[in-house]
This record gives C-alpha cells, sequence and structure tokens, in this order.
C-alpha cells in the first residue's frame, strides 16, 4: 500500500482546509492509502527540545513523514505569507538536519483553499520553496488554488466534495502527487544529500 500523509495547516474547527484534505484523500486511487497527522499538537520549535529532550509527539510526526510515500499539505494563506503553524511542522520535520533528516526524498504537494477570490498562491510557494531547501521533492508544474473555496463545496449522495471543475483540478494535483512517487523522484535527492553528508566528515 502507498501511503499519504495528509497535513492540514488550519486549526479552526470548520477550516475549509480540513474539508478539502478530506474530499481529496477520498480522490486516491486504489493501492493508495491516506494517513492523517494533526500539527496543532506540535510544540512551538525549540532547539532545547531536541535530542534527548524530544517529545513523544514530535517523534511520531518525524516517524511519519519519514514513513510515508508522499505528502499533501492543505493549507490556508494568512497575510499573504504561510502560516506558521506549517512552518513549525516542517521545523520540526527537518531537524536534526543531518545525516538525513525526514523530509529528504519525500514527495510532496500542496493545495490552499482560502476565502479570497485572488490570493493564495503565496503560501503555496512559500511552503514547496522550504520544503525543496529541506531535501523534500516537489510538484513544480501545477499549482492549485481554491479561491472563494466555501462556494466550491458540493454535497453528492450525502458526501462532501467539490464542484467538478474545481474537483478535477484537484485530481490532477493529486495525479501530479502520485507521479513523483511512482517515478522514485526522491531517490537522486537522497543520494545527493546521503553525498553532502559524508563530506562533512
Amino acid at each position: 500500500m502507498t501511503t499519504i500523509l495528509f497535513l492540514v495547516g488550519s486549526l479552526r474547527r470548520d477550516s475549509l482546509n480540513a474539508r478539502l484534505a478530506r474530499v481529496a484523500a477520498r480522490e486516491l486511487p486504489a493501492g493508495y492509502d491516506a494517513v492523517f497527522f494533526d500539527i496543532g499538537t506540535l510544540p512551538f520549535y525549540s532547539g532545547d527540545l531536541e535530542g534527548e529532550h524530544t517529545p513523544a509527539v514530535v517523534r511520531h510526526f518525524r516517524d511519519a513523514v519519514r514513513g510515508s510515500d508522499g505528502v499533501l499539505f492543505a493549507i490556508p494563506e494568512y497575510n499573504f505569507a504561510l502560516p506558521g503553524l506549517v512552518k513549525n511542522a516542517v521545523d520540526w520535520a527537518s531537524r536534526p538536519m543531518l545525516p538525513r533528516n525526514s523530509i529528504v526524498g519525500i514527495p510532496m504537494n500542496a493545495a490552499v483553499a482560502t476565502i479570497s477570490a485572488t490570493n493564495g498562491i503565496r503560501s503555496l510557494t512559500d511552503l514547496k520553496r522550504i520544503w525543496a531547501n529541506c531535501g523534500g521533492v516537489t510538484v513544480n508544474s501545477f499549482d492549485f488554488v481554491l479561491q472563494s473555496a466555501p462556494a466550491k463545496f458540493i454535497e453528492q449522495d450525502g458526501v462532501e466534495t467539490l464542484e467538478p471543475i474545481s474537483l478535477k483540478t484537484l485530481r490532477f494535483a493529486l495525479d501530479n502527487l502520485e507521479r513523483l512517487i511512482e517515478h522514485k523522484a526522491g531517490q537522486a535527492i537522497e543520494a545527493n544529500w546521503d553525498a553532502f553528508a559524508e563530506s562533512l566528515k
């Protein structure tokens, strides 16, 4: 079974991005399994909590990232930037940076659900840039921002989904992530990272 880890970058009870993540999880093809981790349970990052002081929830989170075949973030945009909740999760996942942090080689795509009719892309591009800097692999050729999101959710046979055009776009975003996984796009990144770590010895 191929595992996609879903991470939601909003703490709001009726979060649009949590709803979007649930729709996306139901759209995974046969052979794929959706796993969720609540990044809101992570403490604020501090180097004082590293090593033997690392909280159990952080260790579980790193294991979840490392053990996944791919990650899909569903995140909002706050003040034209990435939410602190999401940056905090990436900071934890990327430590210790060497010899190989849990992000290295892991394919990731992101989706943004926003009430705005125009904004959202900055949060997504922030996240992809940071993820790649930490050794991860990102979908670069397509960005999915669900603008005016409250109007895009519909109910079909008692299950929440997206209106047809938005749903088709979401499926395309998932397809792109799945291609990175199927083509083992992270292997070259892992090899380069390991070579860099070895060169520092």
